[in-house]
This record gives C-alpha cells, structure tokens and sequence, in this order.
C-alpha cells in the first residue's frame, strides 16, 4: 500500500495511506497484554466491521514479541516490520481510529510513541482517547472497571453501570497513552476487562466489545466471539477428561504389584 503522505516524530514514521481530518474524532487502542483482551476485542471490531486500514506506525522501539529487532514473515513470505496499524470507522457523530498491533512498544519507547501517536492524532482533530486492556482479578467472572484522566468521562460511564477501578497500577501504552492524552488537552479513559489468567480470555474480550459498543454507539455483532468462547470451554473441557484418564490411569498402576509392568 503507497501512502500519500509520512507524518515524522522523534525517528518514528507514520505513513497515512489516505488523507484523513476526523469529526470529533475518538482513538481505541488495545495492544497485547494480559489476556490479550485489548487486542482481542479492537481486532475484532476491525475484522467485523471490516474497516479500513489508515496509516501505519514505525520505528526502533517497536521490536518483535521476544525484544529483539527484526520482521514478520508472513503466508506469503512477504517482510513486514513490527508496526502500530489505524483503521477508520466514520460514524455519525464521531470519527473513530481503532489501534491496534503484534506488539507493544519497548519500556524506553513507550512515552516516544505514545506522544508521536497522539500528535497525530491532535492534527486529525482528535479529542478523546481510550485504552483497552485487561486487568487481573483472582476469579473467573468478568467485570469490565473504567478510570479517567481527569474527570471528564465518569459520569457517563457511571451511567452504563460501569465501576470505577479501585486503584492499582496500569503497565505499559494502555494507560500511558490517555494520561499523556490529558497532558496535552485531550479527553483520556481506559476501559479494563477483568482476567485470571495471563492466557487469551475471550470472555473478557467480549464484554470489552459490548461496553465499547456502548460508549461509540456502534452495532458490533458478538457472534464470532461466542463461537470462540463455545471453543475454547470444549477445549478446557476435552483437556479436563484426558487429565482425569490420566490420573485414573496412575492410580490403578499405583494399585499393582512392584513386580508388575
């Protein structure tokens, strides 16, 4: 894809692959992270939506998932370098960039990326930005908790019948990008669906995409995750009744002679 234009930052290149000015517009990012439910949940907005990839960001703090530099090969056996991608959802009050990657930035990087993204975003017209992430909790049931830069959102979201996160910390872009955002004039907010495990949680995914669906007043249809959840729980399922073979197996050879084999 040829772009029309770079947008350059601190060594960081955006390329936009269409000229863009939004309508009061909103950023999504959700990046990798625990549970993976951020990325999880804007991918499939992406993916069922169907929308339009944007522009793409680049540089020396995006690496591969394991730290090193380097680039994806993908089924083609095409290159590609780790990067940010934009994709465009034009709505009726708002214009909306969903953020999403393999990746998240470096540690080093993080405030270097997050601020070249939210420049751009502020010379597209930009006024509110939303992170997507999971949060642990020690039980299997999902709750989706919000918290704000500032004081801008709350009562809205108070009004879903969201909570209000009860403190603790948030590691890497997903809370980084909207408490910069408020440094810089811009609404921010992050949206956290609870997980016990650091495995993908699509269960939290999915209650991520109805609360964002909410807010953006979108129509996203859940279907193709409750298939993955039916998935996944036949899976756990499968695996719980090859374990409970396996310790039957074990105790009825504990049961047999020592000269037995």
């Amino acid at each position: 894809m040829k772009p029309v234009r770079t947008f350059e930052c601190r060594g960081y290149r955006i390329f936009v692959y269409r000229e863009l000015t939004l309508r009061r517009g909103i950023l999504v990012q959700g990046l990798p992270g625990i549970g993976l439910v951020g990325k999880i949940a804007v991918d499939y907005i992406v993916s069922t939506l169907g929308l339009e990839k944007v522009a793409e960001l680049v540089g020396p703090g995006l690496l591969l998932p394991v730290g090193n530099a380097g680039v994806f090969v993908d089924q083609t056996g095409t290159l590609r370098l780790p990067s940010y991608k934009f994709y465009l959802y034009s709505g009726e009050e708002h214009d909306i960039l969903f953020l999403t990657s393999e990746v998240q930035p470096v540690s080093w990087a993080q405030y270097d990326v997050a601020d070249c993204v939210l420049d751009f975003f502020s010379s597209l017209g930009g006024e509110k930005v939303i992170g997507v992430c999971g949060t642990s909790s020690e039980t299997p049931a999902v709750e989706v908790v919000f918290t704000v830069a500032g004081s801008g959102s709350a009562p809205e979201l108070e009004a879903l019948g969201l909570k209000r996160s009860a403190g603790g910390t948030i590691t890497g872009a997903c809370g980084l990008l909207p408490a910069l955002a408020a440094l810089k004039g811009i609404e921010g907010l992050v949206i956290m669906g609870s997980t016990h495990t650091p495995e993908p949680n699509f269960e939290s995914s999915r209650e991520v995409v109805r609360v964002l669906s909410k807010i953006l007043k979108l129509e996203v249809n859940l279907e193709g995750l409750d298939k993955l959840i039916q998935e996944e729980k036949a899976r756990e399922e499968e695996l719980r009744r090859e374990i409970e073979k396996a310790e039957q197996a074990e105790e009825r050879k504990e049961g047999l002679p020592s000269w037995y084999v």
